[in-house]
């Protein structure tokens, strides 16, 4: 059985871990809100410019990114975690799903991992890896990851992957795996098709308004999963530090109790042997 002084220096020790989750819970609480509001503010023109391609494509399939490089043997997996850990199953769930998903892929696979703990991970498997973009942390910044679409768009129309795909974390905490290239309208399952009018007129041709825009298509979806992953990482490591912070004080309650009756003992203890000295002299 512990000592008194053992008790409450445990006590001391959960007490002092408890402030520092719910501590690190009100910080993630506010970058979960700014999160969310990034994800809203560009889902207007991830959708807008979806549809437009969608459009594009129903009269228009002849640019290299729809056509499959049957040559290439390699095959891109974008990865999209986190930077720190204590977010509960959240990178977990990530690295599982991402790892059987590589290796269930025939052929060769490098892999572009974005966050420290998918990079330190992929490391430690031995995973080819490509390049990447750690996630820093704080805002995301869309140019910082358009370089990834850009660097895989070039990659494919030298013939140097057969196709990619993106794996993240959706808000929602489900992980999600889309595919990159080449590009299909599987992508855009999400949007009604419309019919395009037939005496609609593009200057200039469609094919050349989709050779500028699909880059540009694909780096928004980069960028909205990287955001969607940031707000899923969040809200993962708000719901740990709340679940910590209550076992935490269940902790510090049976410290308490414990600590009571070892008091209660020593007292105790202490009774009996002033009662028995005090027997001992009559």
């Amino acid at each position: 059985m512990l000592s008194t002084r053992d008790i409450l220096r445990k006590i001391k020790v959960v007490t002092n871990i408890q402030q520092i989750c719910k501590a690190m819970k009100t910080v993630s609480s506010i970058k979960l809100k700014k999160a969310e509001e990034s994800v809203q503010s560009a889902l207007p023109y991830s959708l807008g410019i979806k549809k437009i391609v969608l459009t594009l494509t129903n009269i228009e399939r002849e640019n290299p990114l729809f056509k499959e490089n049957l040559d290439a043997k390699t095959r891109a997996v974008v990865v999209i975690g986190a930077d720190k850990g204590l977010a509960g199953s959240f990178n977990t769930n990530l690295l599982r799903h991402a790892t059987q998903y590589i290796q269930g892929l025939k052929g060769d696979v490098v892999t572009v991992p974005i966050g420290r703990k998918v990079y330190d991970n992929f490391s430690y498997k031995k995973f080819d890896i490509d390049s990447g973009v750690p996630l820093i942390g704080g805002t995301p910044e869309f140019y910082t990851y358009a370089a990834i679409a850009d660097h895989l768009v070039d990659l494919y129309l030298k013939g140097k992957i057969n196709g990619a795909d993106i794996i993240y974390t959706h808000a929602g905490g489900k992980v999600y795996t889309e595919q990159l290239l080449p590009i299909s309208k599987s992508n855009d399952a999400q949007i009604e098709e419309e019919q395009t009018p037939q005496d609609m007129i593009f200057e200039p041709s469609a094919g050349k308004i989709l050779s500028r825009l699909l880059p540009r298509y694909l780096r928004t979806i980069i960028y909205s999963s990287v955001l969607s992953s940031v707000a899923a990482e969040h809200s993962a490591r708000v719901a740990a530090m709340s679940m910590a912070s209550d076992n935490a004080e269940e902790l510090i309650g049976n410290l308490e109790t414990e600590y009571n009756k070892s008091r209660q003992t020593t007292i105790t203890n202490e009774l009996i042997d002033i009662v028995g000295a005090a027997e001992a002299l009559n």
